[in-house]
């Protein structure tokens, strides 16, 4: 049986890691704006943000594993912390403005 031929490594600059970075981050903060506003009612709070929190995770994974390849361990762990924090800062307050305009009169 033949061996499958080695595919060459695909190369990615600094620039396009961080524009995969950025639009990662914004698909985060919308996830987490939206998501937990659709668990939550059927779920509960502690379910629906759990479970918002486990697909904005996911979504981050192939990123952070891109990321830990270019940058090492110790700066990803560090960076994606930030990025996690910032993102869920950010959903938390937009989610605030969302309800508010949802519940409001018109």
């Amino acid at each position: 049986m033949p061996t499958p031929p080695e595919t060459a490594p695909v190369t990615i600059s600094r620039g396009e890691l961080l524009w995969l970075t950025i639009s990662t981050w914004i698909g985060g903060v919308f996830t987490l704006t939206l998501l937990p506003m659709l668990l939550v009612p059927r779920l509960g709070i502690p379910v629906g943000m759990a479970l918002s929190y486990l697909v904005f995770f996911i979504e981050w994974q192939p990123v952070q594993l891109i990321t830990q390849r270019v940058l090492g361990t110790s700066p990803t762990v560090i960076r994606m912390l930030a990025l996690v924090a910032s993102a869920a800062a950010v959903a938390f307050y937009l989610r605030d403005v969302l309800a508010g305009a949802v519940a409001a009169p018109s």
